[in-house]
């Protein structure tokens, strides 16, 4: 009995093994996982535990993969097949032939079948509807439409907003803004982004407000099911208040941080902040948070609800509060 469980356990190892990439290092420990590149200093290996990650390739003593790769050769040659490493050889087997090359010799490798992702649009609305009657009268209307082209180095984002809010005849909200951002990664962690905002808000008496950014974009954590990118740049502000407040207009600071933790396939947690401080003369600072829990709706994938959270926050308002908050549930509709 012992030694057919021992078998057994051999045998489910193997072939837990088998199926995947497995790369040998110099402290003997082996790693599993899937080879997606290969460059003049690391090995890309893409992991179930820690996404992907880079192996110096003067730490590795063997490489195993049956994936099928095209390799580019110095003299403008090609090869393609699947390849195992050991040493400063690469062993390329395609069908019945099998070869050998320098490791020197080769420009690149990538995976056959892996094709490069284009640029993909995908659309997004999203509408709340809240009445009530009775002690209370409250009416909230709210709307948002996201138009967003990602690639897999960049991305641009449209969004316009909306939101209608009354509370025993006082209005509570009356807003409508509206924006682009363009966000490129030239490295894996390192990129750079330009934004432009407006918006137009009657209770906080805000006849218009411009707000530009651009600066350094700096991805610390990148895994199949978290996200993390912080912003920090400069930027310049205008706004013109409805009251007797004197309009703003200066070069401010441009800082923020989005966050997106994914629990599975359908549930998310997304935090954006971004934090716009006065320079120049201007003594105004600006805090925006908004945090919010998406879940289906349905088995089609394309409806959800997002309920959330939305401080805003300013030193020198127009107004007396200081501080905003929205809580808010929002049907959302996507589509490709």
């Amino acid at each position: 009995m012992r030694n057919s469980f021992l078998h057994l356990c051999i045998f489910i190892i193997s072939v837990s093994f088998s199926s995947a990439d497995l790369i040998k290092v110099e402290d003997g420990s082996m790693i599993t996982g899937k080879v997606i590149g290969f460059d003049a200093d690391t090995i890309s290996l893409k992991t179930d535990f820690a996404g992907t990650i880079k192996i110096d390739r003067d730490k590795i003593l063997s490489v195993q993969s049956k994936e099928v790769f095209s390799l580019k050769l110095k003299g403008g040659k090609k090869a393609s097949g699947s390849i195992s490493f050991n040493g400063k050889k690469i062993r390329i087997a395609e069908e019945k032939n099998i070869s050998s090359v320098d490791f020197s010799e080769v420009v690149s490798i990538t995976p056959k079948s892996e094709k490069i992702p284009g640029r993909k649009w995908s659309f997004n609305t999203g509408f709340d509807l809240l009445g009530k009657q009775g002690n209370t009268e409250e009416l909230s209307l709210g709307a948002n439409l996201v138009v967003l082209r990602k690639g897999p180095k960049d991305e641009l984002k449209f969004n316009l907003e909306y939101e209608d809010r009354e509370k025993n005849t006082e209005k509570t909200a009356d807003r409508i803004g509206g924006g682009v951002a363009y966000e490129y990664f030239f490295k894996d962690s390192l990129g750079w982004y330009l934004r432009s905002e407006l918006e137009s808000d009657d209770v906080t008496a805000v006849n218009l407000r411009s707000t530009t950014g651009a600066g350094a974009s700096y991805r610390l954590l990148n895994r199949d099911k978290q996200t993390l990118v912080a912003r920090s740049g400069l930027g310049y502000r205008f706004t013109d208040y409805d009251t007797g407040k004197k309009e703003e207009s200066s070069m401010t600071l441009d800082l923020g941080v989005t966050h997106k933790y994914q629990f599975n396939d359908s549930i998310s947690f997304d935090t954006d902040l971004s934090y716009v401080p006065g320079i120049g003369g201007s003594g105004n600072n600006r805090f925006v948070h908004d945090s919010a829990m998406v879940m289906p709706v349905g088995t089609s994938g394309k409806w959800s609800l997002k309920m959330g959270v939305k401080n805003e926050y300013e030193t020198e308002p127009a107004v007396l509060e200081k501080l905003d908050t929205t809580y808010y549930s929002r049907m959302s509709f996507s589509w490709d």
